[in-house]
C-alpha cells in the first residue's frame, strides 16, 4: 500500500475509533444527552450563537486549542449550525488576531541564514495573496493562529485574508462540526460524513502539499513555524 494512502486510511481511523470511545463514555459513564444541552443553549435564547462567536474573537489571545471551541460548538448547535458558527467564528478570530498583530505584537524577524522555507512562504503571500492564504489554510497541521500573525506581517490585503481565510476555514469547520455533534449519540450517518470529509481534507491537502513543493518544503515548514513559535 502507498504510504500517503496508508496515512490518509490511518488518520480516519484515529478519528472515527476517538469519537466511537467519547460516545461510549458518554452512554456508559457521563449520560449527557443532547436534550440536556440544547436545554442548556436555549437558555441564551437568541444570544447563544453570538457568545460563542464573542468567544472565537476573543481566543487567539488566550491558550486555548481552536479545536476545543469549535468541538465544543459543534456539541451545542449540532453538525449544520455548529459548522456555520464555526466558519463564522474562526473567521472573526482571525481578523482580531490579524489587526492585533499587525498594530501591536513585534515585527516578524528571520533569521539572516535557514528559515528558507519560512521567507518563500512570506514571498508566496505578498505575491499572491488570496490563493496562498487559502493554500496555506487548507495544509493540515500548520499552526493556525501562527499562519495569522505570519500574514499580518507580510503585505497581505486584509480583505484578501479574510475570503481565503473564510473558505479556507470550510473543511476543518465541518469536521469539527461534524464530530463535536456526535460525540454525545452515536449518529451513524454523521460519522460517515465525518470520515468523507476527513478524506477530502487530508487528500486535498495532500495536493495542495506537492502543488506548493516547489516553492516551499511543507513539512519543513512546519519545523521552523514551531522555531519561530517557540523564540516569539
Amino acid at each position: 500500500m502507498h504510504p500517503k494512502v496508508k496515512s490518509v486510511i490511518i488518520q480516519i481511523s484515529i478519528v472515527l475509533i476517538a469519537a466511537g470511545i467519547i460516545v461510549a463514555l458518554n452512554h456508559y459513564v457521563f449520560q449527557i444527552k443532547p436534550k440536556q444541552i440544547k436545554e442548556w443553549v436555549d437558555q441564551f435564547g437568541f444570544w447563544a450563537p453570538f457568545i460563542f462567536l464573542l468567544i472565537f474573537a476573543v481566543r487567539p489571545f488566550t491558550l486555548v486549542p481552536l479545536s476545543i471551541i469549535a468541538i465544543s460548538c459543534g456539541i451545542m448547535f449540532g453538525s449544520i449550525n455548529g459548522t456555520i458558527y464555526i466558519i463564522l467564528g474562526t473567521t472573526l478570530g482571525a481578523f482580531t488576531s490579524f489587526i492585533a498583530m499587525k498594530y501591536f505584537f513585534k515585527e516578524l524577524h528571520m533569521k539572516e541564514e535557514g528559515q528558507v522555507n519560512l521567507k518563500a512562504l512570506k514571498n508566496d503571500l505578498e505575491e499572491h495573496g488570496f490563493k496562498s492564504v487559502l493554500f496555506i489554510r487548507l495544509i493540515p497541521g500548520l499552526n493556525f493562529d501562527f499562519i495569522t500573525y505570519i500574514c499580518a506581517k507580510t503585505k497581505v490585503n486584509l480583505l484578501k485574508f479574510l475570503l481565503a481565510t473564510f473558505v479556507g476555514t470550510i473543511p476543518g469547520s465541518m469536521m469539527f462540526g461534524f464530530f463535536g455533534s456526535s460525540l454525545l449519540s452515536l449518529k451513524l450517518e454523521n460519522l460517515i460524513v465525518l470520515g468523507i470529509i476527513l478524506l477530502v481534507m487530508v487528500s486535498l491537502g495532500l495536493i495542495i502539499k506537492k502543488s506548493v513543493g516547489k516553492k516551499y518544503d511543507v513539512d519543513q515548514l512546519k519545523s521552523e513555524i514551531k522555531d519561530l513559535k517557540q523564540t516569539s
